[in-house]
This record gives C-alpha cells, sequence and structure tokens, in this order.
C-alpha cells in the first residue's frame, strides 16, 4: 500500500506550533534579558560563559588572578592599608573610601544638575571592581545635587547601614527629599537579621571609628546651625558641610565637602584645629574662591591637594584665586614634610586620584590619567633593587615588572 501524504491541515497544525513555541521563546529571552540588566548579572553571565568555553585560565606571563599591575612611581605597601578614590565623576563630589579594617564609606555621591551622569561608568565601575554591595557609612555634607544626585540610587543598589546627613528641611530640594526618604526607611541584614540603619546628623564635634582609625568630624554647634531649607542662600547651604580630619598610621586627611568662608573661620575659631599636622587636603567646594582660606591652610599644614571638579565647569572652578592660594602657601612653622604644596591633583586633567596609606604611614598617590603625578612617601617600585627579596603578595608582580626570575628570588 501506497505511504498517506501528509494532509495540508497537519503541515498547517505543525508550523502553527512551531510559531507559538517560538513567540514563547522569544519572551522568555526577552525576560530574562530585563531580569539580568535590572539584577546586574552581566558580568556573572560573561565569566559563566567564559568559564564553559575554558577562558578563565590565566594567560602565560600575567599577573596572578586578583592582582593588578603597579603603578609606576609608587611603592609596596605593608599590612593593613586605607584607600581614598577621589572618583571623577565631572563638577561634583564623590569619595569612596576601603577603610583599613575593611568597613566602607561613601563621601557625597553626585555631580552638577544638567550634566552627564557618571553613576553607570564611573561609580558603579568602582563598586563593582571592588565588590562592594554594602555601604558601612554613607555621609552626605550637604543638601546640593553635586554632592546627593546619586544617593538615592545609591540607596537602591547597597545595604547602607549608617548615615551621616545634614539637618535641613526636607522641601529644600526634590532631589534632598527622596534621599532623605529612602535613607529614612533604609533596612539591611546583618547575620539574617534585617536592621534599621541609622540615622546621625552632622552637627557639631563627633567622631567616627575603627580599627586603628578614626575620623573626627566638626560643624555647627546645634545653637549656631544655619536654617537650611529651598529658599536657604548657597552660602549657608554650603557652609553646614563638616571638615574632618582621617586619621591612620599617623597620617592625617583633610575632608571639607563645600565648606567655605562662615564655617571655616567658626570651626577654627573653636580651636578644632590646633596643632594639626595634616598631609592631604580635598579642597573645599571644587577650588571656589571663597573657599580653602589661608588661615585654614596655615592650620592644617598639608602637602598634598586634590580638586574635584569638572572640565569646562560654568563656575570656572578651581578658580585663579584658589589656586594661587595653594601655589603659594608655605609652612607657618617649618617641619620635616614639604613645605608647601608638593603636588596639586584635579579630577579634571588627571582623573580619579586614589590615595593609599599603609600600616606603616607611607602614602601612595595615583593619578588614573595622568602617570607622570604618581608619587610615594616611600621607596619607588621602580627604585628596587633586583636583588632584593620582597615577603608580600606582590612578589610575583615585581618579578614580572623588573624581568626577574621568580624560582631564583625564592631560593636567594
Amino acid at each position: 500500500m501506497a505511504n498517506k501524504k501528509p494532509s495540508k491541515k497537519n503541515n498547517a497544525d505543525t508550523k502553527k506550533i512551531i510559531a507559538i513555541l517560538t513567540v514563547i521563546l522569544v519572551i522568555l529571552l526577552i525576560i530574562a534579558i530585563i531580569l539580568i540588566s535590572i539584577k546586574g548579572m552581566w558580568n556573572d553571565v560573561i565569566e559563566l560563559i567564559k568559564s564553559l568555553l575554558g577562558e578563565d585560565e590565566t594567560p602565560s606571563g600575567e599577573p596572578p588572578s586578583g592582582n593588578k599591575p603597579i603603578p609606576s612611581g609608587v611603592a609596596e605597601l605593608h599590612g593593613d592599608i586605607l584607600e581614598m578614590r577621589v572618583l571623577d565623576i565631572g563638577q561634583g563630589d564623590c569619595i569612596l573610601f576601603i577603610l583599613p579594617d575593611g568597613q566602607v564609606m561613601v563621601m557625597d555621591i553626585g555631580n552638577e544638575n544638567g550634566t552627564t551622569s557618571h553613576w553607570d561608568d564611573v561609580i558603579v565601575g568602582a563598586l563593582t571592581e571592588l565588590q562592594i554591595t554594602t555601604i558601612d557609612y554613607l555621609f552626605l555634607t550637604h543638601t546640593d545635587y553635586d554632592h546627593v544626585r546619586e544617593a538615592d540610587k545609591l540607596v537602591e543598589r547597597c545595604d547602607i547601614k549608617n548615615f551621616y546627613l545634614p539637618v535641613a528641611d526636607i522641601g529644600t530640594s526634590g532631589k534632598w527629599g527622596d534621599v532623605y526618604n529612602k535613607a529614612l526607611a533604609e533596612t539591611y541584614v546583618e547575620n539574617g537579621v534585617i536592621k534599621k540603619s541609622k540615622i546621625n546628623y552632622n552637627v557639631g564635634a563627633y567622631q567616627i571609628s575603627g580599627e586603628n582609625w578614626i575620623m573626627k568630624c566638626y560643624s555647627f554647634d546645634e545653637a549656631d546651625y544655619p536654617s537650611i531649607k529651598k529658599s536657604s542662600s548657597a552660602l549657608n547651604k554650603n557652609s553646614v558641610s563638616p571638615i574632618c580630619l582621617l586619621e591612620y598610621a599617623g597620617r592625617t586627611i583633610v575632608l571639607t565637602g563645600d565648606s567655605n568662608e562662615k564655617n571655616e573661620p567658626y570651626l577654627i575659631n573653636k580651636g578644632y584645629f590646633n596643632n594639626v599636622d595634616a598631609d592631604i587636603l580635598k579642597v573645599a567646594h571644587h577650588g571656589s574662591k571663597t573657599s580653602t582660606c589661608m588661615d585654614f591652610l596655615n592650620k592644617i599644614d598639608c602637602e598634598y591637594a586634590i580638586i574635584s571638579c569638572g572640565a569646562g565647569n560654568d563656575y570656572g572652578h578651581p578658580t585663579p584665586e584658589a589656586l594661587n592660594r595653594l601655589k603659594t602657601y608655605r609652612d607657618l612653622i617649618p617641619d620635616d614634610d614639604y613645605n608647601g604644596f608638593a603636588q596639586v591633583y584635579r579630577t579634571d586633567e588627571d582623573g580619579t586620584v586614589t590615595v593609599q596609606i599603609d600600616e606603616n604611614g607611607v602614602i601612595n598617590l595615583i593619578a588614573d590619567e595622568n602617570a607622570s603625578k604618581n608619587t610615594t612617601t616611600g621607596t619607588p617600585i621602580d627604585e628596587i633593587d633586583s636583588g632584593e627579596i620582597i615577603q608580600s603578595g606582590q612578589t610575583v608582580l615585581i618579578c614580572i615588572k623588573h624581568d626577574i626570575d621568580y624560582e631564583t628570588l625564592l631560593a636567594a
């Protein structure tokens, strides 16, 4: 008997089923892409594909996984390290700290309204690189957009344990209201327990501390604290920025937010900066002419300055007046440090600026986009004797950098 040919109806039904399955698969694929994007899992997916393809092995001659090439002009560091990154986010402030006990702090997180946001490329990039999902301290100096623009996004992305906030009316701006409400509602999980995040206010003199580090913070006393609301002047809004001294291993970093000619003299007169011999200054208010006054420079006695500002910004920051003060400053009382500022860094010219301090007080300063300004208070790795034995996790990297035979070095 001859085989019966499939009917046209059966063919049509088969095509219909295939079409339906195809549509379902496309829908599922679209949903998967959306979920992966929302959860920020693309890096995980890429790593999984690489591992399935056998591409996870370290190529011959490259540093071991997890280690980054050592920049030129800096020293090898030892023990627990404090790292501060003044991120290049344009006209604004965002400073990321990895503290020596492993805690994480973010001080301000924004940039100028109406400009391109650097949330995705710079801020998320740094958080992803350092695998940060929990922030121990989110410190906002004042309510201006260029300091709080991305704070609500950070609260959505990470668990925040402690907030340090200015005292300001919730209606100061729409952005500030969003940030403040998210801070009030924030919780985090610790050891399987949901906890309420703690809200602290930047009033008077107070301290934040951890293992072997301390940050001393100074602002207006409650009786003198300006009333901050939508109609407040820029002078008052900026002046509530605390001035903080972050101390570790005998070194001090001075952090200023947008401090200005109103709060700097106030805090100087309180005696908070008597007998301070600091090292690194985050210049106030992006280098405005009314901030970082000479009396303040004389009190803190720093050797390195970092200005966070955007290229070609409408404010003319850093101003000639501020740059001239940094250029002409000289120690009132000469000491063993550099007399004046040894180096001034600018994020608009030098990119992200990283400060590293090890447990012996050695300081590295690294300019991402200007290696010629990399510097150290220790012995630069470029000057290490090839016969010297380096007892650290960076030994392999140093061997590669200086063309030293690793086995020979270990046997020495």
